[in-house]
């Protein structure tokens, strides 16, 4: 038996687990079968979607099987099947029925094989392709349920990992030398667009230790950022006059500001990194504090490098794989926690938060790296090398483990603020 591909399926079978417990966030099955914001595919269509990718990869292009549901293979394509078009969704049951019996073939297979390639892709790498894939959505689905009014949803109970302990104060920016940088990842498994690894050559800089802060991102409001034309890109100041903000996706203001969490309205918590902002809006507040946002390799070499061995770390404090001590990852905690509440997490310059808590918006348009090769399919990042997407790093409070690694790229266009998604500045 292969205890690698034990492991594998054993994560795949946990992550379906845990997929399946998002939807019982929702009151009601009709609200997962309806687009809870225009542009955006019902929660349905996602469940079904996850497991018509494990099926093309594992059963159809690898075993040469033939599809069990031939027209899933149509309408849960998200290049086939246009997002206005999928809304005509079997029910929950008939999907879930579905995941369960691929997921039944592809355990008999995948189990008793012993071979590691066929048609000419790695089959443990294609099984981490569907098991990050589905990580992947899942955090999806909690944007989804994030934009579902609290009438609709129940609060799941959990067991909440000991409470997170804010640290005692540092300087506000860390300095890192420049020099030379390998810019990318390796395996276990990463996607094509975190290769080939390369050389850069960075100037020396400087970089918050902490993200920013709700309070801080208040200030700018109380300052007239939102005003000001001087601090906003010519496409900012135009993202911003089209969509009327005044401040950051699901806050709004009373007698004080509030923020629309997952579960429940709250008084806007100043020690916490503003979260659901645009790239536009990390870009203009960066302006207002006299500094700018960092480069990819800028952020990936402050999180990463090991200036005193010059070795490469696969997450922020190391190679070892996030713990609740570490980070707010998974979501273990259902939201956000106080900037720097997780000392041993810190990167080798001393920074903090650089894996989960909020993904963090970088100055790098989304673009191959030299020597890029698309695999093991175009349309998970070659077709997004538009110019019109932004990278992001280090992963949310919702993010699974391997995608916290310093090199995953995720990538956005500048004014997409459904994503828990906030900032860091650099000087």
């Amino acid at each position: 038996m292969n205890s690698k591909r034990e492991e594998l399926i054993a994560a795949m079978n946990s992550s379906r687990v845990f997929t399946l417990a998002l939807f019982d966030w929702v009151r009601g099955e009709e609200r997962a079968r309806r687009s809870p914001h225009a542009g955006f595919r019902p929660m349905l269509w996602h469940l079904a979607h996850i497991g018509a990718f494990e099926e093309w990869w594992l059963l159809i292009r690898l075993q040469h099987q033939p599809p069990l549901v031939p027209r899933y293979q149509i309408l849960f394509d998200p290049i086939r099947t246009p997002r206005e078009e999928s809304e005509d969704l079997p029910e929950r049951t008939e999907v879930e029925n579905y995941l369960a019996k691929i997921r039944s073939q592809v355990e008999d297979h995948y189990l008793a094989s012993s071979r590691n390639s066929s048609e000419g892709l790695d089959e443990d790498d294609t099984l981490h392709l569907v098991l990050e894939h589905e990580y992947q959505h899942q955090e999806t689905l909690a944007y989804l349920l994030q934009m579902l009014p609290h009438d609709s949803k129940q609060k799941p109970d959990v067991a909440y990992p000991p409470q997170a302990v804010p640290i005692a104060a540092g300087p506000p920016m860390v300095k890192v030398e420049g020099g030379c940088f390998s810019l990318g990842g390796r395996g276990p498994f990463v996607y094509d667009n975190e290769e080939p690894v390369h050389s850069v050559d960075l100037a020396d800089f400087r970089i918050d230790r902490l993200p920013v802060t709700n309070g801080e991102f208040l200030e700018f409001i109380g300052a007239g950022g939102y005003q000001d034309a001087a601090l906003w890109s010519e496409a900012g100041w135009a993202w911003k006059e089209e969509n009327q903000a005044t401040c950051p996706l699901y806050w709004k203001r009373g007698e004080t500001w509030q923020t629309d969490e997952m579960f429940a309205v709250h008084a806007i918590r100043p020690d916490h990194p503003v979260t659901c902002v645009s790239w536009y809006e990390a870009e203009a507040f960066s302006r207002f504090a006299g500094k700018r946002l960092p480069t990819e390799a800028e952020w990936e070499k402050a999180a990463a490098l090991d200036a005193g061995t010059s070795r490469k770390l696969r997450f922020p404090w190391g190679d070892q794989a996030p713990d609740s001590t570490l980070c707010n990852f998974a979501g273990s905690r259902l939201g956000t926690t106080p900037v720097g509440s997780f000392p041993h997490g810190a990167s080798p310059p001393g920074c903090l938060d650089m894996a989960g808590n909020v993904w963090e918006w970088t100055a790098t348009t989304f673009a191959p790296y030299p020597g890029f090769k698309a695999h093991p399919y175009p349309e998970y990042s070659e077709l997004w090398f538009d110019g019109d997407h932004r990278v992001l790093k280090g992963g949310s409070w919702m993010t699974k483990a391997p995608l916290l690694r310093a090199s995953f790229r995720n990538f956005f266009r500048p004014g997409f603020r459904f994503a828990f998604a906030g900032f860091r500045c650099c000087s």
